[in-house]
């Protein structure tokens, strides 16, 4: 894999299109205020209600309390994935979500690379196929694929049914060897950026070029749809690596916290 000589994007540019990078499909339910947006998402994902964009110069403590309450207005028990990082109002938001015993779950680094000179060499073996996702049997594939990597539970035929009603529009992957998927990926175009989500290879199939070969797929989708910066939100103990070896440059890092309604 060839590391690519590319120019490194603004940080300003780059934290607020991580800021405001959300995924809502049409099946979530949303509590947004001027300070906060929730998420509902199926129950089945693994990461189901997610708290993000924390902009209140209220103390901590009543905003935390105002989530929790929203979550359980929502049904939900607790908030999965209280998604912090640089960005974060107000500044004592993580240590009081600590004190109060919520568990960090995660840690992402956020990462951005140009595309203005083109897509990095990496390398992909040719005993791979990338190919779009295209009917309900890929998306039982890639539901088993996130369920192995991410966790949750797998998701029912209705929900898989809703999922592939929305096919022709979504940009999401299947990775094969010898005609066994082996990892899945998605992107999304937003303006001039392609968002890369969803990256996950089983363990089987780890170290062996498939990442890079979603990698790579959607790369060049997006270049070629005119994106000038490639933006990634990755695991620190697996995908970043990969990440950074492919010239990506980091900007900092997202951490999720889990807290429960007491």
């Amino acid at each position: 894999m060839t590391t690519p000589r590319s120019m490194v994007p603004d940080p300003d540019h780059v934290l607020a299109e991580s800021s405001a990078w959300m995924w809502v499909p049409p099946e979530a339910r949303t509590v947004e205020t001027d300070e906060f947006l929730l998420v509902a998402y199926p129950e089945h994902f693994s990461d189901p209600t997610v708290a993000t964009r924390w902009r209140s110069e209220r103390p901590a403590d009543a905003l935390i309390d105002d989530v929790l309450d929203a979550a359980h207005g929502l049904g939900r028990d607790a908030v999965s994935f209280f998604e912090l990082g640089e960005a974060t109002r107000p500044p004592d938001l993580e240590r009081r979500l600590r004190e109060r015993g919520a568990e960090l779950t995660e840690t992402l680094a956020v990462l951005a690379l140009d595309l203005t000179r083109g897509v990095p060499d990496l390398d992909v073996p040719p005993d791979l196929e990338v190919r779009r996702v295209a009917d309900l049997d890929d998306l039982r594939a890639a539901d088993r694929i996130d369920v192995e990597v991410f966790g949750g539970s797998h998701a029912d035929e209705d929900a898989l049914a809703a999922t592939a009603a929305r096919l022709a529009d979504d940009h999401r992957y299947l990775v094969l060897r010898d005609g066994t998927p082996v990892g899945t990926a998605g992107h999304v175009v937003a303006g001039a950026t392609v968002r890369l989500w969803g990256g996950a290879v089983v363990p089987a199939a780890r170290h062996t070029g498939a990442y890079r070969a979603l990698l790579d797929r959607r790369l060049r989708e997006g270049a070629g749809a005119g994106c000038t910066m490639a933006l990634v939100k990755g695991r620190v103990e697996t995908s970043a690596p990969v990440l950074l070896r492919a010239g990506f440059s980091a900007y900092g890092e997202v951490r999720a916290y889990r807290l429960a309604r007491r």
